[in-house]
C-alpha cells in the first residue's frame, strides 16, 4: 500500500493541502489508466479521508464534493479488484454518510464480509461501524457482526472489544455477551476486567463475577 494511505490507517494527521496534493501529483503519474491497484486502493483512501474530515468541519458543500469523489474513486479501485473488504466497507460507509442508511446498501456491507470476515484492522474498524447499526441490519449481516465481534475476543483484542461493548455496543450489549458462551475463561476475565473499569458489571456467560480480580 502507498506510504500515505499506510499513515492514514495507522490514524496520522496531515497538513492542511497536503493530501489535496498527493492527489495531484498521483493523478499526473498515473493518470487514467485502468487498473493499477495499490495506487486506486490509496487514492480511494486519501478521498475517504478528505470527506471524513469534511463531514467533521460540518462543510455542506465540501463534505457533497469530497463524497462525490470519494464514491467515484472507490468504485474505480473496485472495478480493480472487486475482492478488496475495505474497499467495500469504505463504500458502504461513504453511501451512509452521503443519504443516510438505505437498504439498498446492505449489500456492500455484505461483500465486505464475504470477501474479509477476518481482517485484523479492518475487522476493529467495521464492527465499531456495523455495531452501531445493529438493531437495522438483516439477521444475515447481524449474525456476520456478531460473529466478528466473537473473534475480537478469540484474537485477544480486549480493549477493542471492551471499547466497542462500551460504546456503540452498549443497546446490544447482552447479546453480544450471549455470545460470548463457552469461550476460555482467561479471555472472559480479561474481557470483564476492561468492562469493570469502565463501570460496566454486566454478567458474562460461564464467569463467575468474582473471578475478574482473580490472577492468571
Amino acid at each position: 500500500m502507498a506510504p500515505v494511505a499506510t499513515k492514514i490507517i495507522a490514524g496520522e494527521r496531515f497538513a492542511s493541502g497536503m493530501l489535496e496534493r498527493y492527489l495531484t501529483e498521483t493523478h499526473s503519474v498515473v493518470g487514467d489508466r485502468f487498473c493499477e491497484p495499490v495506487t486506486l486502493r490509496a487514492l480511494s483512501i486519501v478521498r475517504l479521508r478528505l470527506a471524513e474530515e469534511a463531514i467533521s468541519d460540518g462543510d455542506s458543500g465540501m463534505i457533497g464534493r469530497t463524497q462525490a469523489a470519494g464514491e467515484a474513486a472507490l468504485r474505480r479501485a473496485l472495478s480493480c479488484t472487486p475482492s478488496d473488504p475495505f474497499l467495500w466497507f469504505a463504500l458502504f460507509w461513504m453511501r451512509n454518510s452521503a443519504g443516510g442508511l438505505h437498504d439498498s446498501n446492505f449489500k456492500l456491507l455484505r461483500l465486505s464480509y464475504q470477501t474479509g470476515p477476518n481482517e485484523g484492522w479492518l475487522s476493529i474498524r467495521r464492527n465499531r461501524l456495523a455495531i452501531a447499526i445493529y438493531p437495522s441490519l438483516p439477521s444475515d449481516l447481524q449474525q456476520a457482526v456478531a460473529d466478528e465481534f466473537v473473534q475480537l475476543v478469540k484474537s485477544d483484542l480486549m480493549t477493542d472489544a471492551a471499547d466497542i461493548l462500551a460504546g456503540p455496543g452498549t443497546p446490544v450489549r447482552s447479546v453480544l455477551l450471549r455470545r460470548l458462551q463457552g469461550m476460555d475463561e482467561t479471555k472472559l476475565r480479561s474481557l470483564s476486567m476492561l468492562l469493570a473499569r469502565k463501570g460496566i458489571d454486566d454478567a458474562l456467560p460461564g464467569l463467575d463475577p468474582s473471578s475478574r480480580f482473580q490472577r492468571d
